[in-house]
């Protein structure tokens, strides 16, 4: 009887368990991607974008964790995890619409304005995320990636009048910097502070260049953002672009009540950057389209090739048709056809994908493993697991890796055993 009960069962929870994931989302194979349809998930959702030379965590309602290399020595945006899913956590999109009584402001990311949208998609994509977000009459898109073997964070903006009169609308995106030191950060509120500096760069043509630094690094990392147009201002201090000191908020900054901000600029405290980018009218099913660029170099120097190019909007398009062509070619390297779809989504897609990501990410950053002083990095056990998951797909990287983690094996005492390099066949190395 018992037996018999579990069969009849067993189709019931599956339905049940169906039902349940249906509520937050589905997998779109085609795409190979998971499109969330709400943000009020049980747990944060987040993505992995860029490499650990420049990348990081991208979550569904915007929150950026971006670092260049070690992400507790040299992070960039100042992202607390353990802050609840409806705070800001380090960036933001914000739009604004004029009406006769000032201005309607929302974000596409639902946070941290809280607006209810008519329509909200995430779209957890190969290293990328897009979020459609309809609200207000308009649809907006945001793609968020780094381009392949770059130091910047793309963040392509789209937003279309749906119809009607025409829309005066403006587009203000927005990050918080972290101090390079990450649990400095959170641990030292009378120093870091006093380190930290944003400098707006005018252009000629009307465009800025923010410059953020910890004055320690002035010299060697400086890091910016800018946007492919013109902006009509900017702000860098926090309790500036929040107003009343920090009486505003990042649900309702204050500063957006007026038709510019600032253009403070912050030699100690909180350091933002904040742009205000003019989409004008938009006039029934027509499209205002925009990026930022955030990065990392060594000066602005050496950041103005990367600022050039990525101003031009088709080589945004082409970076980003380069990712995919990337994963492309890496997930083509084994392929499996079963009777069951749900099987194949997984063994050649997002099981490789996730193979990928936790070889390149190992322990450094997740929303568990914070990425604070010692707490990341390369363990010998679970990096082991790591090199298995990816032997078919980067077996050169997951040679690379086995031999770092056997490099620092001790098999006699305390003396560091060296191991000698493999013949390796022609094609492996």
């Amino acid at each position: 009887m018992a037996t018999k009960q579990t069969k009849k069962s067993a189709p019931k929870a599956k339905k049940v368990a169906a039902k349940a994931a249906a509520k937050y989302g589905y997998f779109d194979d085609a795409k190979k991607e998971y499109v969330l349809t709400t943000p009020a998930t049980p747990i944060k959702w987040c993505n992995y974008v860029g490499t650990l030379n420049f990348g990081g965590i991208v979550d569904t309602t915007g929150g950026t964790l971006i670092c260049k290399g070690d992400p507790a020595l040299n992070r960039i945006t100042k992202y607390i995890a353990q802050m609840p899913c409806s705070d800001f956590k380090a960036s933001t999109v914000y739009i604004r619409i004029k009406n006769a009584k000032g201005y309607t402001v929302f974000s596409p990311f639902v946070v941290p304005t809280l607006t209810k949208m008519d329509k909200w998609e995430c779209h957890v994509g190969l290293s990328y995320m897009r979020w459609i977000a309809e609200c207000c009459g308009l649809r907006t898109q945001v793609t968020i990636f780094v381009p392949t073997g770059s130091n910047t964070l793309l963040q392509d903006i789209q937003v279309t009048n749906l119809g009607g009169p025409a829309k005066e609308v403006d587009i203000i995106p927005v990050y918080e910097f972290s101090h390079f030191e990450a649990e400095k950060q959170l641990t030292n509120a009378d120093w870091v502070p006093q380190t930290m500096t944003l400098k707006g760069h005018w252009e000629k043509d009307g465009h800025v260049v923010l410059e953020q630094y910890a004055y320690m690094k002035r010299d060697f990392a400086v890091n910016y953002v800018t946007a492919n147009c013109k902006v009509g201002s900017f702000d860098g201090d926090r309790r500036v672009f929040l107003g009343a000191n920090e009486m505003g908020s990042w649900a309702a900054p204050l500063s957006l009540a007026n038709k510019e901000l600032s253009n403070s600029e912050c030699d100690r405290g909180d350091n933002i950057a904040a742009l205000m980018i003019h989409a004008g009218k938009i006039a029934a099913k027509k499209t205002f389209r925009t990026c930022t660029q955030l990065g990392q170099e060594q000066s602005l120097k050496v950041a103005a090739k990367a600022i050039k190019k990525y101003r031009d909007l088709k080589n945004v398009d082409k970076a980003f048709d380069e990712l995919a062509a990337f994963w492309q070619k890496y997930l083509a390297t084994i392929q499996v056809e079963t009777p069951d779809a749900a099987f194949n989504s997984m063994v050649n897609v997002h099981n490789p994908r996730q193979c990928h990501t936790t070889k390149n990410w190992s322990r450094y950053l997740s929303l568990y493993q914070l990425g604070y002083g010692t707490s990341r990095g390369i363990g010998y056990r679970d990096s082991s697991q790591d090199l298995m998951g990816v032997m078919s797909h980067m077996p050169e990287e997951a040679l690379e890796l086995a031999l770092n983690l056997l490099s620092v094996q001790r098999p006699e005492g305390n003396a560091m055993h060296q191991y000698a390099p493999l013949a390796l066949e022609p094609g492996l190395r």
